[in-house]
């Protein structure tokens, strides 16, 4: 009654048409691409468009799938979905996400309130602004360059089925009860995913199993896999940047220039981890044969997308592949496919890879495997963003390549759903689509009404994204850093933070906690030292027992990665908000997840030169209203380098940590 009342309205006034699609609401002007309401007498009906949007959001906040992760394509959402809430109803993780939805359902509502009152002029005030940025970053676009995005395919659980074969065939879940780290590709087609309490997992699949984590384990996988991988990477500017455990991007332009020269042989392996030893390869002989297991792994969807896209393939690029798992071989690469049940290799003898970008990613495939019994995906474009998207194209082991052009890049991501983009996560997604953008091409043509919705920030990430363009910091100021250590090769100078966070049973054991943060600390150190870099902000990410998140941060006065700096600092922090959550609510701090992140990076072999240019900045600032040497006590940062003047030291201590003047909660929200 609603839709019809409202599309009455709009044939009467001719100010807008609507469109109802899939049970969402859609208004698309006559006379401009946004949604341009004024009339007056409208705002009634205009309430009921922002309860009827604003309960779509709610409803996808409580979704319990993404449809577009790998391995989950194609499931039935509803009875999922259902499941998933028939199990929550009453816990905390329940109504945190009602609390979560009450929030954003009065967001959206504002948003839309701000959007009638806008005027055409507005607008198309706010679509010329937008277009000065888009013609900067469409001049800042670099295509001579070549990016490859490496990821593990369901990395802790094929861990697990690696070292207990009897794991293969069943659906696997890594984690506990409380929450799950990932799941294999059989486990997803139930709708067992990562970041799900294992007791749904189990509702939704109840001959689900779930193993502990092993992390030491998966960290020495993830080392040998780097092994490989750093050798493809360019000698001068950083080119290796390790995101996670079962994440890499690499940087292979020159490798690629070098490669072109390299006779076959130098290009040339065998199946096998080492001279000398068996060779890797498949024995079973029902390999080939279909089973109940490879009708759970495969859709009715026609077969995945070609590795290649071209300019010419209009249309093509939003035909992500449902799997590719093919009977019980997994990949359709036949140098590459492995075996479902023993997960060695289907082809014996040796390979000789090209000297091409996907030649040179399959052989960085073929190796990693080689090392690790591993299978992984990648991505192969002119930048980053694009690189991420496209390793998730032909999953699991499969490989995707954008050609290093603005219309290939522009048609690969244009038909994308929003919610393709990295970063971009179910709430954003939802905020979006109740402007109206449901695809990343939306983003353009409703940039006139974004403009006075979103944040400058948010809009300049906005319209770079619909380009399909990646500022990919990591590979432009590692250039520069390169050339003033006198061409040093600076690893990590391209990551502006590196954290680690666990997720735990519910716990306020005060003692407890404090050992989870020095652990945390230990390994985020660890991985520090491991990627040369210091940092000055200390973040700790708290996840309550009701399943709140805060996030707290403190600067250091200097650059550091010693972990007795680090790990007291962080253990500070978590001090004061137990003793905030005492004093504001009178309850025990009940944590369930706990997260140590350090920020403001710089290379090891830097951090001299970022003191002295600091502490310069800090002199010049203090002594230009007052020649004394009183330090000013309102300039934290002038107090902390008289501070360290005085007590001849460059080294960071302890003792002169700067406090924040308070805890504020981070958001990565721009939408506020």
């Amino acid at each position: 009654m609603f839709f019809s009342e409202l599309s009455e309205l709009s044939s009467s006034t001719e100010l807008f048409t609507l469109v109802p699609l899939k049970g969402k609401l859609n208004i698309r002007s006559s006379y401009h691409d946004t949604i341009l309401i004024r009339a007056h007498a409208m705002a009634r009906y205009l309430d009921a468009v922002i309860f009827s949007i604003s309960e779509f959001v709610f409803a996808s906040n409580m979704r319990g799938i993404n449809l577009y992760k790998a391995g989950m394509e194609g499931l039935d959402a509803k009875t999922i979905d259902k499941i998933i809430e028939d199990n929550s109803k009453g816990s905390k993780f329940y109504e945190n996400e009602v609390r979560r939805g009450a929030i954003l359902k009065e967001q959206v509502a504002r948003k839309l309130a701000k959007l009638r009152s806008l005027t055409k002029e507005e607008i198309d005030a706010g679509e010329k602004d937008a277009d000065k940025l888009l013609r900067s970053y469409c001049t800042e676009r670099r295509f001579d360059r070549c990016i490859v995005h490496i990821d593990m395919d369901a990395f802790y659980a094929a861990v697990e089925m690696r070292d207990d074969p009897s794991l293969r065939l069943k659906p696997l879940a890594v984690g506990s009860q409380s929450m799950l780290s990932t799941s294999n590709y059989l486990a997803r087609r139930f709708g067992v995913r990562a970041a799900m309490p294992g007791f749904l997992g189990k509702k939704l699949c109840p001959q689900l199993t779930i193993v502990p984590p092993d992390f030491v384990k998966y960290t020495e996988v993830s080392r040998a896999v780097r092994a490989v991988l750093v050798e493809y990477c360019e000698s001068g500017p950083p080119g290796l940047v390790v995101m996670s455990l079962d994440e890499v991007y690499l940087n292979i332009t020159q490798h690629l220039k070098e490669r072109a020269d390299w006779p076959p042989a130098k290009r040339t392996y065998w199946p096998r981890a080492a001279p000398k030893t068996p060779m890797l390869v498949c024995r079973c002989a029902k390999a080939t044969k279909d089973s109940g297991v490879a009708d759970l792994l495969t859709t009715s969807s026609a077969s995945n997308s070609p590795t290649k896209l071209s300019a010419a393939e209009e249309g093509n690029s939003n035909r992500d592949a449902p799997s590719n798992i093919v009977s019980l071989v997994v990949g359709k690469d036949e140098e590459l496919a492995t075996c479902l049940l023993c997960g060695m290799l289907i082809r014996s003898g040796p390979r000789v890879f090209g000297t091409s970008a996907e030649e040179a990613v399959r052989e960085m495939r073929f190796r990693v495997f080689c090392a690790t019994r591993l299978t992984c995906s990648a991505g192969i474009a002119p930048n980053s963003l694009i690189a991420k998207i496209a390793s998730d194209w032909n999953k699991p082991n499969g490989q995707f390549f954008v050609e290093p052009t603005a219309e290939a890049v522009e048609t690969f991501i244009s038909p994308l759903p929003i919610r393709k983009v990295p970063g971009i996560g179910h709430v954003t997604e939802c905020r979006l689509r109740a402007f109206g953008v449901e695809r990343i091409e939306d983003l353009r043509k409703r940039r006139g009404a974004l403009f006075h919705l979103v944040s400058h920030i948010g809009l300049a990430y906005y319209m770079r994204i619909s380009l399909g363009h990646s500022e990919d910091d990591w590979v432009g100021p590692a250039a520069s850093a390169t050339a003033t250590m006198g061409g040093t090769y600076l690893r990590g100078a391209c990551q502006k933070s590196m954290g680690i966070e666990r997720t735990f049973h519910d716990c306020a054991d005060p003692g407890i906690l404090h050992v989870k943060c020095r652990q945390l600390c230990l390994s985020l150190v660890n991985d520090m030292k491991e990627a040369h870099v210091q940092g000055k902000t200390v973040t700790m990410k708290f996840k309550l027992s009701t399943f709140e998140v805060r996030s707290r941060s403190q600067t250091l006065p200097d650059y550091t990665c010693t972990t007795a700096i680090i790990s007291q600092c962080a253990s500070e922090i978590l001090r004061d908000e137990m003793k905030a959550e005492l004093a504001e609510n009178s309850k025990v701090l009940t944590l369930r997840l706990m997260g140590v992140r350090v920020s403001n990076l710089v290379p090891s072999a830097m951090c001299q030169q970022f003191r002295q240019e600091t502490l310069e900045a800090a002199f010049n600032r203090g002594f230009q209203g007052d020649e004394t040497m009183e330090p000013d006590d309102d300039d934290p940062l002038v107090t902390s380098a008289v501070s360290l003047r005085w007590k001849h030291s460059h080294q960071c201590n302890v003792a002169y940590l700067i406090r924040t003047t308070s805890a504020s909660v981070t958001t990565k929200n721009t939408f506020n």
